[in-house]
């Protein structure tokens, strides 16, 4: 097997069912392809892009791997159907969302990935779990305590 050389970070949501229950089973895949480095604390925060659904709990993982970013992309959107995600619509009800928030250094903007996360600056579910990690990336130019400074009046989280 190749060694897990390329750190990654992870951000993980769900809300449909027991969504504790959804974020650990999802760690759980992970973990068979991955090795996990380090989880975040849960954090419940309001629903992003479509707000009429319930609340969300949310985590962060730091990872390394030896998976390629559309390797990566390929696992997360399995272990989110294995997990039965049924997406709908676009920012919906969810069993689990895993995405990529940040891959080594790479920046790439491609229809299927963007790295890092197009939304992840603008997303205080995201910041904050990251900051658990002990993050130290620029997200737009920003530091994490930066952008949790400015998302901090506009949205709410505590944990779950």
């Amino acid at each position: 097997m190749r060694p897990f050389n390329r750190w990654v970070y992870l951000s993980i949501g769900s809300n449909v069912g027991n969504r504790k229950k959804n974020l650990r089973l999802a760690v759980a895949y992970l973990k068979r392809r991955l090795s996990v480095v380090a989880c975040s604390k849960f954090y419940n925060s309001e629903p992003w892009g479509y707000e009429r659904q319930k609340n969300f709990c949310n985590m962060a993982l730091k990872v390394n791997t030896h998976l390629k970013p559309y390797e990566l992309l390929r696992l997360a959107k399995q272990i989110e159907k294995k997990l039965g995600r049924n997406k709908k619509f676009k920012w919906g009800p969810r069993t689990v969302d895993v995405d990529i928030v940040a891959y080594r250094n790479i920046m790439l903007k491609t229809k299927q990935l963007w790295l890092p996360h197009r939304w992840a600056a603008e997303r205080l579910f995201v910041i904050v779990p990251l900051l658990d990690l002990g993050a130290h990336l620029r997200l737009n130019g920003l530091s994490l305590e930066e952008l949790k400074g400015r998302l901090e009046g506009n949205q709410h989280l505590k944990t779950c």
